[in-house]
C-alpha cells in the first residue's frame, strides 16, 4: 500500500509537463480570485452599508456585551398590536431582521461575525464591511475545494493531460453559484458563503482522515468545521452525512490505535461543541433552544404562520433547481433567467433561476464519477469511494433540505452545487 500522500505508481509524466500543468493551475487560481474580487468591488462589496450592514451592527453589540443588534426599533413598532404583521409593521420594521421583546436580533448564522468580523474589528479598531467578509470567505472555499480536487488528482490520476487541472480548478470556481454570493454580496449572502468555506475544510479534514495514519484526530477537525458551517447556516447540520463515510472505513478495516467508536466520538464532539453553543444561544435570544429568529423575522409575510418545509415543494423545486431552462432575450447577451410559477398551497416564490443540469451540462459527469474507482486495487478504490461519498453526503444532505425549503433562491445553489461540481470534476477524472 502506498504511503499516505503518496501518488499511485504509474508511468512518471516528464518535467516539462508536471511544470506547465502548475503554472496554468496557478494562473487558473489566480483568475479566479480576480474575478470574485472584481465582482464584489463591481458591487460595491467593499465599501460600508451603514444602517444595512446587520452583521456589523451584531458586532457592535458584541462588543457592548449584548447578543442584540446595536440599533432601537422606533416606538411605533413596540406600540403595534402586532409587531409581526407586514401591513402594520411595514414603515418601521428593520427588513429580515428578527424582532423580541424590544429587540432586533440576526436570524443569519452568527459564525461569520464570531470568526471573522469581530476579531478583525478587535485587532484593528475597523468594521470589516460585510461584501468583504463575503470576498474571504467564497475565496476561500473556493480554494480550499480546488485543493481538495487537485489532491485527488495527484494522487489517484497522476498521468491526467497537461490542463485538465487548470480547467477543473475553472469548473470548481465559475460553475457551483458562489459567484452568485460575489454578485451580491451583503447580509443573505455572507452566512452562505461562510457555510460554503467552513463545509469545505471539512471535506478536507475528511480526506485527510481517509488517507493519514490518525484519523480520529483530523475527524475532530471535520466535526469542527462542519460545526462551523451550522453555526452560519443551520441546513450545513445535514452536511454531517458526510463524517459516515470515514467512520465506516474505520468500522471495515479496523486499527487498534484506531477504533471506529473513537473515530465517530471525536467527530461527533467537533460538531457537538458548536450545536451546543448555538441552542445556548438561541435560549439566551428567543427562550427556545431551536428557535433561530425565523419565526421573528419582519419580512413581507406574516413569517410566524409561513409553513416553511414541506414535502409537496420538492417536485417543484427540483425542476427549478436543475431544469429551469434559459429563455431567448432580444438584450444582450441574448439569454435570460426566469421565475417559473407555482400553485402549490403556501408556497411563496423564488427569483429569476437557471437550471443546473441544462445550464452547466458539465455536471452530468458527476454521474461517471463511479469510473473513477473502476479496475484499481482494493485498498485504492475503498478509500476513493469513501472520499466520494463524503462529498455525495455533503451534496444529498443539504441539496435535499433545501428542496423541501417553501422558496428557490439562486444563493441556495451555492449550498450544494460545489460538492456537485467536484463529484462532476472526479468523473471527468474517471473518463479521462
Amino acid at each position: 500500500m502506498n504511503a499516505p500522500g503518496e501518488p499511485i505508481p504509474g508511468r512518471v509524466p516528464p518535467r516539462w509537463h508536471r511544470w506547465l500543468d502548475r503554472v496554468l493551475i496557478a494562473l487558473a487560481l489566480a483568475a479566479v480570485g480576480w474575478f470574485y474580487h472584481w465582482t464584489v468591488d463591481s458591487n460595491g462589496g467593499f465599501q460600508s452599508t451603514g444602517v444595512a450592514d446587520y452583521y456589523n451592527l451584531l458586532v457592535q453589540g458584541f462588543r457592548q456585551g449584548h447578543l442584540y443588534l446595536n440599533k432601537t426599533p422606533p416606538p411605533e413598532l413596540l406600540a403595534l398590536p402586532d409587531p409581526y404583521d407586514p401591513a402594520q409593521n411595514g414603515p418601521f420594521r428593520l427588513p429580515d431582521a428578527s424582532y423580541y421583546r424590544g429587540h432586533y436580533y440576526l436570524y443569519f448564522g452568527v459564525a461569520p461575525a464570531v470568526v471573522l468580523m469581530l476579531p478583525y474589528a478587535l485587532v484593528t479598531g475597523h468594521e470589516l464591511p460585510v461584501g468583504a467578509a463575503v470576498f474571504v470567505f467564497c475565496l476561500a472555499g473556493f480554494l480550499t475545494a480546488s485543493g481538495l480536487w487537485l489532491a485527488i488528482r495527484r494522487r489517484y490520476f497522476p498521468q491526467s493531460a497537461v490542463g485538465t487541472g487548470a480547467l477543473g480548478v475553472l469548473v470548481l470556481g465559475m460553475s457551483t453559484h458562489v459567484l452568485a454570493l460575489a454578485g451580491r454580496p451583503m447580509v443573505w449572502e455572507l452566512p452562505i458563503a461562510a457555510g460554503f468555506a467552513f463545509a469545505m475544510l471539512a471535506l478536507v479534514a475528511v480526506y485527510a482522515a481517509v488517507h493519514g495514519r490518525r484519523p480520529w484526530l483530523v475527524l475532530g477537525a471535520a466535526g469542527l468545521c462542519l460545526g462551523l458551517a451550522m453555526a452560519s447556516r443551520p441546513p450545513n447540520l445535514f452536511a454531517a452525512a458526510m463524517l459516515l463515510a470515514p467512520v465506516w472505513l474505520a468500522w471495515r478495516v479496523p486499527h487498534p490505535e484506531r477504533p471506529w467508536w473513537r473515530c465517530a466520538l471525536v467527530a461527533m464532539a467537533g460538531l457537538g461543541v458548536c450545536g451546543v453553543a448555538m441552542l445556548a444561544h438561541n435560549y439566551a435570544r428567543f427562550d427556545r433552544l431551536l428557535e433561530f429568529g425565523q419565526n421573528y423575522q419582519l419580512t413581507a409575510s406574516h413569517e410566524l404562520k409561513n409553513r416553511h418545509f414541506g414535502l409537496d415543494y420538492m417536485p417543484h423545486n427540483i425542476a427549478v433547481y436543475y431544469f429551469c431552462a434559459l429563455r431567448w432575450s432580444w438584450e444582450f447577451p441574448f439569454v435570460a433567467a426566469w421565475t417559473p410559477a407555482s400553485d402549490i398551497p403556501d408556497y411563496a416564490g423564488g427569483e429569476e433561476m437557471c437550471g443546473l443540469a441544462v445550464t452547466f451540462p458539465f455536471l452530468w459527469l458527476a454521474l461517471a464519477a463511479p469510473l473513477a474507482w473502476w479496475r484499481r486495487t482494493t485498498e485504492e478504490g475503498r478509500r476513493l469511494r469513501v472520499t466520494l461519498a463524503a462529498i455525495v453526503g455533503l451534496y444529498l444532505g443539504v441539496g435535499t433540505f433545501l428542496l423541501a425549503f417553501f422558496s428557490t433562491t439562486e444563493r441556495y445553489l451555492a449550498e450544494f452545487s460545489p460538492a456537485l461540481a467536484l463529484l462532476a470534476a472526479c468523473g471527468w477524472l474517471g473518463l479521462e
